[in-house]
């Protein structure tokens, strides 16, 4: 969910968000909206949008880019007057952070505080909208996860290997660390720690073996359970590695496999939920629907 909804807003004279139930369908001139709940859409409040969302003045972006902008500011502003009929409050805390975000790009010469902070308050009422009422209706099943995961792809081809290593520049070095970490038993993170160059000293790595380069691979195919190597040469460096496991499952029961499609679906229904709100809204309203971009896409224009 975008933190700025669609920028910051658009009633720059005062306009109310309070409205009655329901309003007559009101004019458009071309593909704007002249009037919404009575109060009047001028062309400067949608170019303060624009400033505001895009950082720009509206005739530095093609015309393209202009209109879905227009689009998101009418769905903002039917997101923000919902917020308000649900009694939805805009923080005065939220309120700050917004003018914040929005950075001193957005704002032109003749904007005046109280613009900018009504600007502020109506993205802020429209990203209510969306968390406090629309959020709480979609849900995720477990079956619609299994549904889209599908069969567990199979694993048996590709052989993990979780590991530390050690990188030193030279054959002493590697020598050295051999001695340190075989012969006199000191741990081999604490070794890696102290005198390896690669930043990732001593952490504990989980890969692929094929993923891996051919002579790097050998080794930790051969190596045991806890096993240290000895020094490896390879690419102008010498390596050792402490082998904790092989064949590790990466993802124990597909669970991040599982958040990221649980994630996907309730993005796509909060996509939806979100056009069929918008229609409702537009309805009420009694204007046309927000053109948004899966709108546009599922309609092929």
């Amino acid at each position: 969910m975008r933190h700025l909804t669609a920028g910051a807003a658009l009633l720059a004279a005062g306009l109310s968000l309070a409205t009655a139930a329901c309003s007559p369908p009101q004019e458009e001139t071309g593909d704007r909206i002249d009037r919404i709940g009575g109060e009047e859409l001028t062309d400067e409040q949608y170019e303060r949008f624009v400033r505001r969302y895009a950082g720009v003045p509206a005739e530095e972006i093609d015309p393209a880019a202009r209109q879905q902008l227009y689009e998101e500011y009418l769905a903002e502003l039917l997101f923000a007057r919902a917020a308000e009929r649900e009694g939805l409050v805009a923080p005065a805390e939220a309120i700050r952070e917004q003018l914040e975000a929005l950075g001193p790009q957005a704002a032109s010469e003749g904007d005046s505080r109280e613009e900018l902070e009504r600007d502020a308050r109506q993205a802020v009422l429209a990203r209510l909208y969306e968390e406090k009422v629309l959020a709480p209706r979609i849900k995720v099943t477990d079956e619609e996860i299994d549904a889209a995961l599908g069969a567990a792809p199979p694993r048996v081809q590709r052989e993990f290997a979780v590991f530390r290593q050690i990188r030193v520049d030279s054959r002493e070095a590697a020598s050295e660390a051999y001695r340190r970490t075989v012969r006199r038993k000191e741990p081999f993170e604490a070794v890696a720690k102290e005198m390896s160059t690669a930043p990732d000293a001593g952490a504990l790595q989980q890969r692929p073996l094929s993923n891996l380069p051919a002579p790097v691979a050998d080794v930790l195919r051969k190596l045991p359970e806890g096993g240290i190597s000895r020094p490896v040469e390879y690419d102008g460096a010498f390596y050792l590695f402490e082998l904790e496991a092989r064949n590790r499952d990466p993802d124990p029961g597909r669970a991040g496999e599982r958040q990221r499609v649980a994630d996907r679906l309730w993005s796509e229904k909060m996509s939806r939920l979100k056009e069929e709100e918008l229609r409702r809204l537009a309805e009420l309203e009694g204007i046309r629907t927000p053109r948004t971009a899966r709108r546009r896409k599922e309609k092929g224009s």
